[in-house]
């Protein structure tokens, strides 16, 4: 793999629906599509995270951050 070409093959297995997706971290972009979401969850610690990601899909991410909202959360 070339470092300096993204890589968009789905790297990601998400914990909540079992949904591949790409992180665009992994995948060597200058930011993930998830940093456009409000910062609702904590970031797992890298040693925790399992080599498919600790990630929601974009779909869950939106669903629970939608959820929190709806509850009186951030």
């Amino acid at each position: 793999m070339n470092p300096s070409v993204p890589d968009s093959t789905p790297s990601n297995l998400c914990p909540r629906c079992g949904a591949r997706f790409t992180c665009g971290m992994r995948a060597g972009e200058a930011a993930c599509w998830c940093a456009a979401y409000p910062a609702a969850f904590a970031v797992p610690a890298p040693e925790s995270v399992p080599e498919t990601g600790a990630c929601y899909c974009p779909r869950c991410l939106a669903e629970l951050i939608e959820a929190r909202r709806a509850a009186g959360g951030r």
